[in-house]
């Protein structure tokens, strides 16, 4: 089933007009609209200037403001502005809006120009449903669309809770920046080395940054600035599974594993970021040691009660869940199989694989791509025996939009006073921080500042006190300079394949897509008169100021989501989705078109309406380009990584080759309470994490297994065929390598006993010592007779 699926009258239009809520009353049609009592179109947009466009008056503007009756809803938590809404079914109407700038478009022309091209992308993701909110200058605005679930006929709304994955770490910073407030009490700073707080990692060569053999501190946790080798195929299981119960698992890896050696230097991390979920596992627990409450309990208590989030939960057991009011979004993935046999034919002459012919493959085909299916969700939101499962802290937490943006407008409020005291410089800021709240968020900010600053004129994309950061408009030369940054705003599925997009020139020289990079606001070359050369008109600084931006993806089975925060504009953009696509990350996508559209009205603010609806239509189109460019992108790595998988690898016989198969039955240990079970049955050799959970079928090696049937290693790969994975919620790109699920068995003698696999799951490239089989690899899975032995 689709987004939009056509066998479904009642959900047939999602997107739908933006009606009189009258109509709405009338029709419910279920879509991604946004609630106004008045019908906005583009024509009326259009014709709101003269026939030339001139510059609309301050008069005109307020008059088209307050034509726009908007609901309003009192909100406590926000000291400097009262919040407003555009939802449909309040019955408090109001005219009078927080004093803001006059702007060439409001927020609900702008979601009426963008929704045409958000809509094709949640289309194209095969997005279920979701809940997309926006916070300016006080006012809340949200555009909801699809369903709660497949078979749900009830549209998602701003108080739908769903699983914000990675958009978790800010609230776990957050609630570490609190306990630094109290330092008499926690005695936590920035530079507090972890093993202060967690002596069972002390002497762990994990904890050692290898470009100063110090130890990391809790703010390069915060940053992602650690030495940890890359663990997520370790516990990212389908169907929701996680693992790793407890931490047991994460101390056993930083104690045996050598430190990653990609960082050599400090500069490695300008922009870039080592992205660890363990480092927010390992900050969790370092909140338990200090207060004495489960990490779930001090957040609950410290960050989201404060603020009134209560349709926020962290660890929630089924039981809770069921008994519970709220309305829960399911969770679902795609399927592709059904496209996959025409996919693989798109090779040229050679047999590899064309990405031209993958384009006009795609071209031919993607109203088709992909089709929706409901899976179990992840995990890492649910409460075990022992609680929430550490990794919640990094990606499970559970919220909805319109809790969010509380969140979100105290971030920026705070950010915004300490700017206004910075300005005025008339009392200490500190002052003006009433609670742990702001004052933890306040720690927060000074931290990001001292790495972003003091040079505030170039534009910096680093990872910083659980945030993205990055200041922005950069120019071409900032986004060009090395090493690269990422794009701003990107992130999730669509951090790396955004640039990719781009580079593989899908549309030539077409694809101008340049959000956040090019200045709104450029003025033409001046021409000496004495030279007749051009030179570039001087800017005042104020023109020119950059403006410090957070954002934040998120991505786990059945779920996705992006948030992007503008704090001197008073602007937010959250997106939470009930699917994960895979072949594009729509919440990201369609948030970076949001906040780019919100950016460049506000950035315009003395242009005529008609310039910058030009502009908001040319993000669409270049946002539309750019998701096609990703989906070719994601397909043509599909399309290789399952011609490897068929060239190189082949399934096993059970019947021929159960006499050389059967010794590699049995228990492989990496070190303490990190194990592989591998068992036979029906299908053949089964690999399983930790002894549970979906089974991966063992596939040889083709060449090797033909020239050395009873030699001294046996290479395998448990990397499975996409049309299995993705329908059980995973197939991002770190599982397009199918190197990276290669196995080779070592025994010391020909026909005797297999000794153990190496897996080098973490990519680790460190050149390791050998002597034979049982060798000094920390790599070396050990086969061991019995459980604990």
């Amino acid at each position: 089933m689709r987004f939009f699926p056509q066998t479904s009258g009642l959900l047939e239009e999602v997107f739908g007009e933006c009606m009189a809520a009258t109509s709405l009353a009338v029709s419910r049609v279920l879509g991604f609209r946004h609630g106004t009592t008045e019908v906005v179109h583009e024509q009326v947009i259009g014709k709101r200037d003269t026939g030339i466009c001139q510059p609309t008056s301050e008069v005109s503007r307020r008059h088209r403001q307050d034509s726009i009756s908007i609901r309003t809803i009192d909100n406590s938590y926000s000291p400097k502005v009262s919040a407003t809404s555009t939802l449909i079914g309040d019955t408090n109407h109001s005219t009078t809006f927080p004093k803001q700038l006059s702007l060439p478009l409001s927020v609900e022309e702008i979601l009426t120009l963008t929704k045409p091209t958000i809509k094709k992308l949640f289309q194209d993701a095969g997005s279920v449903g979701a809940s997309i909110g926006v916070l300016r200058h006080g006012q809340h605005h949200f555009l909801n669309g699809g369903a709660q679930g497949l078979g749900v006929s009830v549209l998602p709304d701003q108080d739908t809770v769903h699983l914000i994955s990675s958009m978790s770490k800010p609230i776990i910073s957050t609630a570490v920046g609190i306990l630094m407030d109290d330092f008499p009490r926690y005695q936590l700073m920035f530079d507090t080395p972890v093993s202060t707080v967690l002596p069972e990692l002390k002497g762990s060569p994990g904890i050692l940054k290898t470009y100063t053999n110090q130890e990391l501190t809790i703010a390069d946790f915060l940053d992602l600035r650690s030495s940890f080798q890359w663990m997520t195929n370790l516990w990212e299981i389908p169907n929701g599974d996680i693992p790793w119960k407890t931490l047991d698992p994460v101390v056993s890896l930083l104690q045996h594993l050598p430190a990653n050696d990609t960082y050599t230097s400090d500069k490695a991390f300008v922009y870039n970021r080592n992205y660890s979920n363990e480092c927010f596992a390992l900050l969790a627990a370092i909140i338990e040691r200090k207060t004495g409450y489960s990490w779930a309990e001090f957040v609950t208590k410290n960050v989201l009660e404060p603020l009134g989030m209560h349709n926020t939960f962290i660890g929630l057991t089924e039981i809770e869940r069921s008994n519970m009011s709220k309305t829960f979004a399911k969770s679902h993935s795609v399927q592709v199989a059904g496209v996959m046999p025409e996919l693989l034919q798109c090779v040229d002459a050679d047999g590899l694989v064309c990405r031209k012919k993958v384009a006009e493959w795609f071209d031919r085909h993607y109203s088709n791509i992909p089709q929706s299916v409901e899976v179990r969700p992840s995990q890492a939101s649910s409460a075990g025996s022992v609680g929430p499962s550490p990794l919640a802290a990094a990606a499970g937490v559970m919220s909805t939009t319109s809790d969010l943006l509380k969140f979100y407008s105290k971030i920026m409020d705070v950010y915004n006073q300490r700017r206004e005291e910075r300005n005025s410089k008339l009392l200490p800021y500190p002052d003006h921080l009433n609670t742990p709240l702001e004052r933890g968020i306040n720690h927060l900010f000074s931290h990001i500042e001292s790495r972003i600053f003091p040079d505030p004129s170039s534009s910096t994309c680093t990872y910083s006190g659980g945030w993205n950061t990055v200041t922005v408009p950069m120019t071409s030369e900032e986004r060009n300079a090395s090493p690269r940054p990422r794009w701003p705003g990107a992130d999730g599925d669509n951090a790396r394949r955004l640039a990719s997009g781009i580079q593989s020139k899908i549309h030539g020289n077409d694809l101008d897509y340049s959000f956040f990079v090019t200045k709104p606001e450029t003025q033409p070359n001046v021409t000496d008169i004495n030279t007749k050369t051009e030179k570039p008109p001087l800017i005042d600084p104020s023109e020119s100021k950059k403006h410090l931006a957070l954002y934040h993806g998120g991505n786990m089975v059945g779920a996705t989501s992006f948030c992007w925060l503008l704090p001197d504009h008073e602007t937010a953009v959250v997106v939470l989705c009930n699917t994960r696509g895979f072949l594009l990350d729509a919440a990201n996508l369609s948030g970076m078109l949001l906040a780019e559209c919100l950016f460049l009205a506000e950035s315009d603010s003395r242009s005529d309406t008609g310039s910058v609806v030009a502009a908001v239509k040319r993000a669409c189109e270049d946002t539309k380009k750019m998701a096609r460019a990703i989906q070719i992108d994601y397909l043509y790595d599909l399309a290789r990584y399952e011609h490897t998988i068929a060239l190189r690898f082949r399934e096993q016989d059970p019947a021929s080759n159960r006499r050389d198969t059967a010794g590699l039955e049995g228990r492989y240990e990496l070190t303490h309470n990190v194990f592989i079970t591998i068992t036979a049955e029906q299908r053949g050799l089964i690999l399983r994490l930790y002894g549970t959970g979906y089974g991966y079928l063992l596939r040889e090696l083709r060449q090797e297994n033909i020239s050395k049937p009873n030699g001294l290693q046996k290479t395998m790969t448990f990397a499975q065929p996409m049309a299995e994975l993705i329908p059980s919620g995973v197939g991002g790109t770190n599982r397009l390598k199918v190197d990276d699920f290669v196995v080779v068995f070592k025994r010391g003698k020909v026909g005797g006993e297999w000794g153990g696999f190496e897996w080098n799951f973490a990519r680790d490239k460190t050149p390791k010592k050998r002597r034979g089989y049982r060798d000094t690899n920390p790599y070396f899975w050990r086969r061991v007779k019995e459980e604990g032995a």
